[in-house]
């Protein structure tokens, strides 16, 4: 396979991963390469190999519309995600009323209620046809991905788009990132957030890292250079960069730790999972990372150059 951050074709073996989180049966090997240090699934899932392992990722089909104590009360929503590390776009993304926004791959629809009931123009994209019907349903503006080397928008239409652990999961990253640039407005923005192969937290967990090592749904990682390097080839600037690590990711990855033999991860109940334990991970985490720079979710801030 050949890297498409660089077309280099020298790669060197990485890992061996299994689901942990999902329990999809299999062994996928990653590979490193040689010239950039993009770090990738060797060889690519093709779309049916995809479809299939998609068929089983959530487990429920319920979505809430209503609106969370987060959107209600921003300031103490802020100051909670400051201590849990969560990475919330609602936080940093500064889209004003009438702004038009584009939320790819969803998921749910907390943020894209906030955005709507500020008065922010927001659209959704999914590939998940019953999350696209009952957000249409529910008065919200969503687009079905059926082609996923084109985002079903016009050129030029958007002031903001935001993908929030949604890159890695992606077969064409370059293609992908050509059509956010053919959607953006000039001078649009785009921020992305997704695992950051270079935290600390990899090397500490290793094949426990399932924050980070999700196979086979994670065909990518990333970190801060082959980021901005793709973004750069198709005509952004990245303008800011940062890293935090979600008290959700680290006690996912503690889990898997302790339960070697769990390949349900996602859903399995833990002691690990009360709240007096999560909060003490929470300050332990805050505390330890004021020393480290490289932590688990990378996010980064691109701005589409002016031509």
């Amino acid at each position: 396979m050949t890297c498409p951050v660089c077309n280099d074709s020298a790669e060197i073996f990485d890992s061996m991963q299994t689901d942990r989180r999902r329990g999809l049966q299999g062994k996928w090997k990653y590979n490193t390469c040689k010239n950039c240090g993009l770090i990738f699934i060797s060889p690519l899932p093709c779309l049916d190999d995809l479809g299939g392992y998609y068929s089983n990722y959530s487990k429920s089909s319920i979505i809430n519309f209503s609106l969370g104590r987060g959107a209600r009360f921003p300031i103490l929503r802020k100051a909670f995600h400051f201590i849990s590390g969560d990475v919330d776009p609602r936080d940093f993304i500064g889209a004003t009323k009438g702004m038009r926004v584009l939320d790819y791959g969803f998921g749910g629809a907390g943020y894209l209620c906030d955005f709507h009931a500020r008065g922010v123009r927001i659209s959704g994209a999914e590939i998940a046809g019953y999350l696209v019907d009952a957000c249409n349903s529910s008065g919200l503006d969503v687009h079905r991905v059926d082609d996923l080397d084109r985002i079903p928008f016009e050129d030029s239409e958007f002031d903001i788009v935001y993908l929030m652990q949604v890159f890695e999961h992606l077969r064409d990253p370059i293609g992908f990132m050509r059509e956010l640039n053919r959607i953006l407005k000039p001078a649009g923005k785009v921020y992305i957030a997704l695992p950051n192969n270079k935290s600390v937290w990899r090397k500490v967990f290793g094949k426990n890292w399932v924050s980070g090592w999700f196979a086979p749904f994670h065909l990518y990682q990333f970190d801060r250079e082959t980021l901005a390097r793709v973004a750069r080839q198709q005509g952004f600037e990245p303008t800011s960069c940062w890293t935090r690590t979600p008290e959700s990711w680290f006690r996912l990855n503690l889990k898997a730790f302790i339960y070697p033999e769990e390949n349900r991860l996602d859903w399995r109940p833990s002691w690990i999972d009360m709240r007096l334990v999560r909060f003490m991970i929470m300050l332990t985490l805050r505390i330890f990372e004021l020393l480290v720079r490289e932590r688990d979710c990378l996010v980064m801030k691109l701005e589409k150059k002016r031509r």
